[in-house]
């Protein structure tokens, strides 16, 4: 056991993307003049975020273990004990959520509705039992961008909502092309993700209507009302929605594993492309 085994626990990578959107949804919402309140709202999400994939991997432990993909996280390797990483990702929860709680209880209910629809919702009680888990999951991947923004604005926007949209759509894009580049590994540890119920045809089906919608919010971006987007996130979302569209659309007529992959491999960057842009473009209004 050690701080890295720890560390790895709250799966960093997740996690980074998680808080990075808080970030930027916070700058995007005028959290340059409130420092201290877009750095307090930033670590409750992530460090809430970091509690939560704790909890995720305690509660899918066992099927962790029979995953070669995921055989070496900690708890299946023994380097923490299942108890551990429960209490581990317990406080790291709540702190997360009473972080929040200075700048309004409003956004610590928030962070714990995000909290039980991942670990509860989605890891408890449907990802082992219904091919539209990560669906129901979701919604727990917007809130750190919905909370952030609305934290600096002080209200619930459109934008606001369509930030959370997009990574609500990007999710079962991501998650279910992955899920068929390991369908062999789900089907094994006996999880009906969408390729492994439905079949690779389908779920391919699935993920290119789902990344042709997403296209269309990224493009949708600049037009809502109130929006503080200009013309570089027109740009820029028109030249990442070529290739997503190219690539569902080619996958409809081919429904290719390989392409999926590709297509996996294009969205793992494009969130944080995305809001990275729409950042800069809300402080300088370009």
């Amino acid at each position: 056991m050690s701080l890295r085994d720890y560390w790895q626990l709250t799966n960093p990578n997740i996690v980074s993307l998680l808080a990075f959107t808080a970030l930027t949804s916070g700058i995007m919402g005028g959290g340059l003049f409130h420092p201290i309140r877009l750095i307090d709202m930033t670590f409750a999400c992530g460090i809430a975020s970091m509690g939560a994939r704790s909890l995720t991997n305690y509660v899918d432990r066992d099927m962790d273990a029979i995953m070669d993909r995921t055989k070496l996280r900690p708890i299946p390797r023994g380097a923490i004990q299942p108890l551990n990483a429960l209490a581990y990702g317990l406080t790291l929860s709540s702190i997360g959520i009473l972080l929040a709680a200075p700048v309004g209880i409003f956004y610590s209910i928030i962070l714990l509705i995000g909290l039980l629809d991942n670990v509860v919702v989605y890891n408890v009680l449907t990802k082992r039992r219904t091919p539209w888990n990560i669906i129901l999951g979701a919604p727990s991947g917007g809130v750190p961008a919905f909370v952030a923004y609305v934290s600096m604005t002080g209200k619930i926007s459109i934008v606001a909502l369509m930030l959370a949209a997009l990574v609500v759509l990007w999710t079962p894009v991501h998650i279910w092309s992955l899920a068929i580049r390991y369908r062999d590994q789900y089907e094994k540890a006996h999880v009906p993700m969408l390729p492994v119920t439905l079949g690779i045809k389908p779920a391919i089906k699935c993920i290119a209507s789902t990344s042709i919608l997403l296209a269309l919010f990224t493009i949708a971006l600049p037009y809502i009302p109130d929006t503080p987007f200009g013309q570089l996130t027109l740009i820029v979302s028109l030249i990442l929605s070529i290739p997503l569209l190219y690539m569902s659309l080619r996958l409809l007529k081919s429904t290719s594993s390989e392409l999926a992959w590709n297509l996996f491999k294009f969205t793992s960057p494009y969130l944080a492309i995305l809001f990275t842009v729409m950042a800069f473009d809300a402080v300088f209004r370009i």
